[in-house]
Parts: structure tokens; C-alpha cells; sequence
């Protein structure tokens, strides 16, 4: 409560002071002090000390906001592992030093302003809403502090902001450091492109079987069978585990009953209602309804809409008793009531209703059976891995270990990184284990096997037989890969002439609407963009080529398809006036505001190095096992 009352008279410049907190510990350190000091003194900062009370108010208070943050109790031990003791400390002695430079400049806030204070602080107010003596004191007294104590407190506070308000106080940003940044940041630029794709370039036709070679060479790692291992494992998971239990019919009904709740599916009913101020009133609407009128064509009547009178789809014990009543005794749709309410007398339009509905045992048994196993699979698995370890610490193999123990064996010939064969089809016996092949992959050849906990609760132990390394296949085996690959490379390098020239011409002064005609491409022109934005298929770099063109510059680069883009700056959109200056405004005012809360940072900076930071462990230990009776 202490720091809520004091922050009804911190301003902005509270944000600053939690931004030192860390920065004044980096600054003077936590050094260990071990001179002996009464044990009322926490810490000294330069001349002022920090007290036990203050210590313990300050963190006791930090305890009570971490527990209504956390909805449960929070312990002085979970505190001192959040390193709410070192910002407790440093927030204090923070305040200390600031407090310190206040009064070597003879700075001091008068009576007056720390009265007008106290009395408009809401926390004071009476049950006439103006300052209570009564309250002042007594929640103060609940606080352990004397008026004549807060009011100091408030004196420091009021000292403390005005000389930090007066460091920060007139700060302006140059001008033209404003309009600089607010152009650079939001300056708006339009392209005119047309974008080529690889289909574009001519065809290279059909390559020589030199160039195949080389290019079958030169390309290995994209024409090679990949690195394969051979492995053994024992694994075991819950659900394995779970496949082996069997679970009879009478827990399956038990269980049944005992989760009855989550097969059950409450009635609802998606209603409207009709509020009449008289009982004549609904009866003889109600009399019209059942005559032929519709409900929609009365609330018509009555000047109101469909959605002034829906409720919506609502459950059972969600309206008012009668209305409760009402609406879930109907067993079909249609008008019911009128229904006295406490706001007079309703007509319940039941416009779609939902039974409840149970889900039969026969249905969900298997689930629930399966759950069950489950259950016990997880109880038990952790047993299970401890004999896996003992077996293969006394040096049994893996299948020996699958034989005695509840783990299943496996063997696989060939597989690579990514879970395929040597056939280039999935493994069907892989283990359904996380992290299991980059573990395979990792693993040394013939290194003794560990048993490993994985994701999910399961256990695997595996060895490498075999490693089959990357080869490069033959290029009779893959010439049909190779020769596509070599026809995308060269309609690749194709486009890359074929955009160079087009930048070329387009710079000696053929307009895009030609090279555009010459294509066969539409021109598409660009959104306006700002230096931060990539409209369209326009990558990051091609926008910065485009901050960085002169008017009807040529522009091209990948796209994020794949392809190229080739095209013009159109234009440099330049807002208003009045606009622009207004903007600016904004832009030198922002960066005032900055350059004041820096000049303050700085200034606290050099406060707190001339007021040295000293920290008495025992005393704090002290006050710590003191509040450890409490939290």
C-alpha cells in the first residue's frame, strides 16, 4: 500500500527511476560488506540509510503485488529467486540518491505543496468524497507509519520530481533532425514492373553429354544418395505400454460413471424475448401469435429489431428462475409465456432447442478403456525404463533387453536424416520417438548404447551398425534429374541476360511499355510503400534499390517467387503541406521527449556514482528471516 500511496504523487518521472533499478546495481555493485553495522541499517547511500522498516515494508509490499499478480501465496524463498530482493534494494537506494542531490542543491518542496498533496489523494477521501483525517490516519496506522513520516516521505518525492522535471524541462530536438527522420521513415515511393519467371528465357535445348557430365560433377550434393545408418533399439512409450494392458469391463463402467459429466451434453435453447409492462399486454400478444401473427412482425410493432430482442443460445440456469423454467419445460420450438419477471411480463420466442444428450457406454468404451491403459502405462513406464538402464549397464544387447523387460526391439538396414529407406520410401518401422533420428545421426559406430528420456514420456536406447556415406549416383541412374536441373539452370542464367539487357535499355531510354509489348507482360504498378514495407512478390532488397533510384531510375532484383522484376520508379509521393508539417511536429516533439527522459537518465547516472552504495548481508539475512515468519 506504501508504494501505492506514493506513486499518487509520482508523475513520469516514475518510469525513469524503474529504469535505473537494474542500472544502479551494475553501477555501484552488490559487494559484500561485512563491517559490522547496527542492525537497523540495511544499506547506506553515500550519507542516508536504508532501514530495516523501510526494507521490509518496501518488500513486503512487492510480495502482496506478486501474489494478487499470481492468485496464490508467494514465499519470501520464491521472492529472493525472482531477484525481487535486489530490485526492492535498488529502488530504495535509488530513491536515497536521487533524494541525497535533491538536498545538496537546496531544493525542497514548501508545506503547503506537500499538504495540497495528501489532501487530494483519493486513498485519504471520506465517505464525502474530500480528504478524512480519520482515514488519512488510520491507513497510515495499518502502514506502521506516522503522518509526520509519510508527509516527509511526500516531501522527498515532491523535491525529488521537481529537480528531476527541471533537468528534462525545455529539451527540444533540432528541427532538422525531426524532418530528417520523418522522412526517412516515411517517405512513399510507386513502382512500375513487370515480373519474368524462368519460362520467360529461351529454351537452352538439349545438353551434350559433356556438359552433362560436368554439370552432374559440379552438382554432386544434389545428385547424391544421401548418408544412411543402420540401427538397432529397444523403445518403450506409454502408449506400447498401454497396448499390452488389459482392462476389464467393470472399470470401463466405473470409469464411465465417474466421467458421466464429459459425455453428457446440456440442453440449450436459442431464444428471443418480448418484455411487456402489463400482463393484458402479453396476453393479447401472445393471443395474436397463436391466432397466425408472427413474433418478428410484433416486435416489429413495438419499434425494435431482431437483435434488441435476441438472448441468443443460452444453457440451463443461465436466465432468471421463471424464465429458466420456461424456456427448458418446452419440448419444441415456438412462442411460450407471458413469464413475470422482475422487469414485468415476457414472451419467450424458442426459436431452436437442444436436448441434452448422453453418450452411450457401448460408444466410448474403447476411449475410456484406452485412457485407462494409458493411465496405467504412465504409472508404471518409469519402473519399466529403470530395469531397461540395469540391463544395459550389465551389458546386455538391445534385443536382450527388449526380451526381459517391457521395451520392443527393432532393426533397420538403411535410413536416412529424413526418415527414408534406401528405397526412397518411408521407414514403416521407425519409432514415433521426438529427437530419435538427429539422435541416430549423432550417435558414433559401435559406441555402447544409453537409454534416453524422450519427449512424451518415453525411453529409447539404440547403437549404430553401419554408416553408408553420401556417394554420388551414377548418371545413368539420374540423367533424367540431371539433364531438368541442367535446363533450369541454363533458362536461369538466361533470364539473368535477359533482365541485365532489359535494365540496359530501359537506362538509354526504351520506356517499360514497350519491353512490356515485347514480353507479352502486363505492368503493374505498386502501392505506395515506405522503406519498412515489401508490397506484393517486391522483396526487401529491391525496395531498397528503390529508396535509392532517382525518378524513373530502372529497378530490378529477385522477386519473392523466384523470378525477376524489372521496372521504374513512377513516383515519390510527397504529402501536403500542411500535413507534412504537422507530422513533423509530432516527429520533433516525440524525440524531445526521448532527449529529456535520456538527459534525466544521465543525470540520475551521475547522481548515483557520487553516492556510493554499501549493502550489509547479515542485516538483510536479518530482515529477510524476519518476513520469512509472514510469507
Amino acid at each position: 500500500m506504501l508504494e501505492a500511496l506514493r506513486n499518487s504523487v509520482d508523475s513520469w518521472t516514475a518510469k525513469i527511476l524503474l529504469a535505473l533499478l537494474v542500472l544502479s546495481f551494475a553501477v555501484w555493485g552488490i559487494a559484500d560488506v561485512f563491517t559490522n553495522r547496527a542492525g537497523t541499517v540495511v544499506a547506506t547511500v553515500g550519507e542516508k540509510e536504508v532501514t530495516t522498516l523501510e526494507f521490509e515494508r518496501a518488500l513486503s509490499n512487492d510480495i502482496q503485488t506478486l501474489q494478487r499478480q499470481a492468485g496464490r501465496v508467494v514465499s519470501i524463498n520464491e521472492a529472493r529467486q525472482l531477484g525481487r530482493v535486489q530490485v526492492v534494494i535498488a529502488n530504495l537506494s535509488t530513491r536515497k540518491a536521487l533524494n541525497a542531490e535533491a538536498e545538496s542543491l537546496g531544493i525542497s518542496a514548501p508545506p503547503e505543496a506537500v499538504r495540497n498533496v495528501i489532501a487530494e489523494s483519493p486513498a485519504f477521501r471520506g465517505p464525502g468524497g474530500t480528504f478524512d483525517r480519520f482515514s488519512y490516519e488510520a491507513l497510515l496506522d495499518r502502514q506502521g507509519l506516522s503522518p509526520a513520516e509519510y508527509e516527509e516521505g511526500v516531501r522527498q518525492d515532491l523535491a525529488r520530481e521537481a529537480m528531476l522535471q527541471a533537468v528534462g524541462a525545455g529539451t527540444a530536438a533540432p528541427r532538422e533532425l525531426a524532418e530528417t527522420l520523418h522522412r526517412f521513415r516515411n517517405e512513399q515511393r510507386i513502382l512500375d514492373y513487370i515480373a519474368l519467371e524462368t519460362a520467360d528465357a529461351a529454351d537452352p535445348g538439349e545438353p551434350t553429354d559433356e556438359q552433362l557430365t560436368a554439370f552432374h560433377e559440379d552438382n554432386a550434393d544434389r545428385f547424391s544418395a544421401p548418408d544412411y545408418r543402420a540401427i538397432s533399439y529397444a523403445w518403450l512409450t506409454p502408449d506400447l505400454m498401454a497396448a499390452t494392458i488389459e482392462i476389464d469391463d467393470d472399470r470401463v463402467t466405473q470409469a464411465y460413471a465417474q466421467r458421466i459429466a464429459e459425455f453428457t451434453t446440456p440442453p440449450t435453447r436459442t431464444l428471443d424475448q418480448l418484455l411487456f409492462d402489463t400482463e393484458e399486454a402479453a396476453n393479447e400478444a401472445k393471443a395474436r401469435i397463436d391466432e397466425g401473427a408472427t413474433f418478428a412482425s410484433i416486435v416489429e410493432e413495438r419499434g425494435a429489431s431482431r437483435r434488441d430482442v435476441s438472448l441468443g443460445q443460452v444453457g440451463r440456469g443461465e436466465l432468471p428462475g421463471a424464465l429458466d423454467a420456461a424456456a427448458f419445460a418446452a419440448s419444441e420450438p415456438g412462442v411460450t409465456g407471458p413469464v413475470k419477471t422482475a422487469f414485468g411480463w415476457t414472451l419467450l420466442d424458442i426459436r431452436n432447442l437442444e436436448q441434452q444428450k448422453i453418450q452411450q457406454l457401448a460408444d466410448v468404451s474403447d476411449s475410456i478403456r484406452r485412457d485407462l491403459a494409458l493411465s496405467e502405462a504412465q504409472s508404471i513406464i518409469n519402473e519399466e525404463s529403470v530395469a531397461m538402464d540395469d540391463e544395459i549397464a550389465g551389458g546386455a544387447s538391445l534385443e536382450q533387453i527388449a526380451d526381459r523387460t517391457a521395451a520392443n526391439y527393432g532393426k533397420i538396414d538403411a535410413v536416412d536424416a529424413t526418415g527414408l529407406g534406401a528405397d526412397g520410401e518411408p521407414v514403416a518401422d521407425l519409432p514415433d520417438i521426438s529427437g530419435f533420428l538427429t539422435a541416430a545421426f549423432a550417435a558414433i559406430e559401435g559406441e555402447e548404447p544409453t537409454l534416453v528420456e524422450a519427449d512424451g514420456g518415453g525411453y529409447y536406447a539404440l547403437s549404430v551398425d553401419g554408416i553408408t556415406p553420401a556417394t554420388l549416383r551414377p548418371l545413368d541412374d539420374v540423367r533424367d534429374d540431371v539433364i531438368a536441373a541442367w535446363k533450369e539452370d541454363q533458362r536461369s542464367k538466361a533470364l539473368a541476360e535477359l533482365v541485365k539487357d532489359i535494365r540496359g535499355r530501359l537506362e538509354q531510354g526504351t520506356t517499360l511499355a514497350v519491353i512490356a509489348a515485347e514480353t507479352e507482360k502486363d505492368i503493374t504498378t505498386s502501392a505506395p510503400m515506405r522503406r519498412s514495407e515489401q508490397p506484393g512478390i517486391l522483396s526487401q532488397a529491391i525496395v531498397d534499390k528503390i529508396f535509392r533510384a532517382e525518378m524513373g531510375g530502372a529497378i530490378d532484383g529477385r522477386a519473392t517467387t523466384g523470378g525477376f522484376v524489372i521496372g521504374t520508379l513512377r513516383e515519390v509521393v510527397t504529402p501536403s503541406t500542411e500535413e507534412q508539417e504537422n507530422a513533423i511536429d509530432s516527429t520533433a516533439e516525440r524525440y524531445s521527449t526521448q532527449l529529456a527522459n535520456d538527459l534525466v537518465q544521465t543525470f540520475s547516472r551521475s547522481a548515483i556514482e557520487r553516492h556510493p552504495l554499501l549493502l550489509y548481508p547479515p542485516v538483510i539475512d536479518y530482515s529477510l528471516a524476519n518476513l520469512g515468519q509472514r510469507y
